[in-house]
């Protein structure tokens, strides 16, 4: 779609906001008379447009952007029942959304996307440009490619395509992705960790344990495109403990049976407690001892993980998504103590641990970004 200069010029921008030519030049290395051709042709396209003065030493500069309605991009999220269509600018900024009915049949989840992106793309009407790519997050394992689902769960998918039948039918690139994959993307491209080249990403949600790596400032997605998947990492040896709990992967003691909402509601619910984070974290502070230990055991079980995973990837930043309740309790409290304990003392250095909320839309925003990302950068 562009030249690669013009993507370096698009990638620069995009990473560092508006910026002078005489700035790109010197980012990108390229001859004055280059980048003028090559920023003369994206502002004829739309695609850029010039910002403010900037006065210094000499003549004024002019800033140039990118022009945020020049195209628009849809996330979908299919993390959650019902699921999420959003529609963003260039810049990451939602324009419009929709819920609609998740289904496992693909053919009825075709048509539902397809029907509710048109809904939006009209809905938007000057708000938008032109639809310029699709992204999907699915909550399962997602090819390399981004087209093949190799299997999901909670679907009740197995190499199932349904990027192929949106692409005929929308006329626009389509990319599916592991919904964590997805999100840290999106908090890559539009988010506060945009300036991080390593960081990981853990979200603790109702669908289960979702993780994802940033490194060298790209995805890293492993030889089949199943990097982390650290919610069927073993925390809990397979010695007949309570703990011991079957995953839906086949194994036992997986981080999944432990630390998930789903299982923590389970054993809740098993020793007769309020199964909302809320709740079980009053009845924590309040001393109640099955509470308590509940909430050590999934803290406790997920603080080792994120240790085997500083130890493996060194990050400098591990980002880990949840409920507030949990965040600011005994299951937050015991999570990052038990992290700090089990990871090798560094003299120089340490990775920083940050727990943050979880963001409803924040799936479809990522989603959309895989999108925005490959219209960019061309990756």
């Amino acid at each position: 779609m562009f030249t690669s200069g013009q993507y370096r010029v698009l990638r620069t921008i995009s990473t560092l906001g508006p910026v002078s030519r005489t700035q790109l030049v010197e980012i990108t290395g390229l001859s004055k008379a280059t980048m003028s051709a090559l920023t003369r042709e994206l502002l004829d396209r739309n695609i850029l447009c010039e910002r403010e003065l900037v006065f210094g030493q000499g003549r004024p500069s002019i800033l140039l952007g990118l022009n945020a309605v020049s195209v628009c991009f849809a996330g979908v999220s299919m993390q959650s029942d019902p699921s999420i269509i959003l529609l963003t600018d260039l810049l990451g900024e939602i324009i419009a959304h929709k819920e609609f009915a998740r289904a496992s049949d693909p053919e009825t989840c075709i048509e539902n996307i397809e029907r509710g992106i048109r809904e939006l793309v009209a809905q938007a009407g000057d708000r938008a440009g032109p639809l310029g790519g699709v992204g999907i997050a699915i909550p399962g394992f997602v090819a390399r490619d981004r087209r093949l689902c190799y299997r999901s769960v909670v679907l009740e998918w197995r190499n199932v395509d349904i990027v192929t039948p949106l692409e005929k039918r929308l006329g626009v690139p389509v990319f599916a992705e592991n919904d964590a994959n997805a999100l840290i993307q999106g908090e890559h491209l539009f988010g506060i960790m945009r300036d991080c080249p390593d960081f990981s990403m853990i979200i603790v949600g109702d669908g289960g344990i979702g993780c994802a790596h940033i490194v060298d400032g790209k995805l890293h997605r492993g030889f089949q495109g199943g990097a982390g998947e650290i919610s069927h990492t073993t925390v809990v040896w397979p010695d007949g403990r309570e703990t011991n709990r079957p995953c839906s992967c086949g194994k036992r003691g997986c981080l999944d049976t432990v630390s998930s909402l789903r299982a923590i509601r389970s054993m809740a619910q098993q020793k007769g407690l309020p199964t909302t984070p809320l709740e079980l974290e009053r009845q924590a502070r309040e001393g109640n001892a099955d509470a308590l230990h509940i909430l050590h055991t999934a803290g406790g079980a997920m603080g080792m993980a994120v240790a085997q995973l500083v130890q493996l990837f060194d990050p400098s930043q591990v980002v880990v998504l949840l409920d507030p309740p949990f965040r600011e309790g005994v299951f937050g409290a015991v999570l990052r103590q038990t992290m700090e304990t089990h990871i090798m003392p560094r003299p120089d250095w340490e990775t920083t641990l940050d727990l943050r909320e979880t963001l409803g839309t924040g799936w479809a925003t990522g989603a959309a970004g895989i999108a925005t990302r490959q219209f960019l950068f061309s990756e």
